[in-house]
């Protein structure tokens, strides 16, 4: 279930529709997949820690320019191989998008995120907080997830948006 599901956003496109549960507002969205090549460590809610410690050593390393061959400035946080639901371990990639061809260099992952239907929030107010909120608020309510792949994606403007693969 997918708590109340209503009409179709202010974007109208197809596949594109609105939902709230409680507090959380969302908009359900039929996304194409994409490939993000970038570092990466283990982590897991009870730990979060070792999310910031991959955030400061992408900003040492240079950010997105760290990635060469990326397709452009967006950088992306996703989460995947999950060890079962949001309460277990699982990998934290921080990198940009690539051409699903891209080589791996040395230190880093590549990951397929899959197409598929995304719940969409945006991250408001000040980083990393407003991020954490978001998640927050994610995991107090019934979306049925797929646990797949789920990611932040962070634009050069400074938007942030939460997208958590659902059912």
């Amino acid at each position: 279930m997918l708590g109340r599901v209503g009409d179709k956003g202010a974007g109208g496109g197809a596949g594109v529709c609105t939902g709230r549960w409680g507090d959380l507002s969302y908009e359900l969205r039929a996304e194409n997949g994409l490939t993000v090549l970038g570092i990466f460590t283990t982590a897991s809610n009870a730990s979060p820690q070792a999310i910031g410690d991959l955030w400061r050593r992408f900003h040492a390393m240079g950010d997105q320019n760290v990635i060469a061959v990326r397709q452009d400035d967006a950088v992306y946080c996703v989460y995947c191989e999950y060890e079962g639901d949001w309460t277990k371990s699982f990998t934290v990639v921080i990198g940009c998008a690539v051409a699903p061809d891209a080589s791996i260099p040395e230190g880093m992952k590549k990951i397929d995120v899959q197409a598929g239907t995304f719940a969409v929030l945006q991250a408001l107010g000040e980083l990393p907080k407003g991020v954490f909120e978001a998640w927050d608020e994610v995991w107090k309510t019934p979306l049925d997830r797929r646990y797949q792949a789920d990611f932040d994606c962070y634009k050069k403007d400074g938007a942030v948006s939460v997208h958590v693969g659902v059912r």
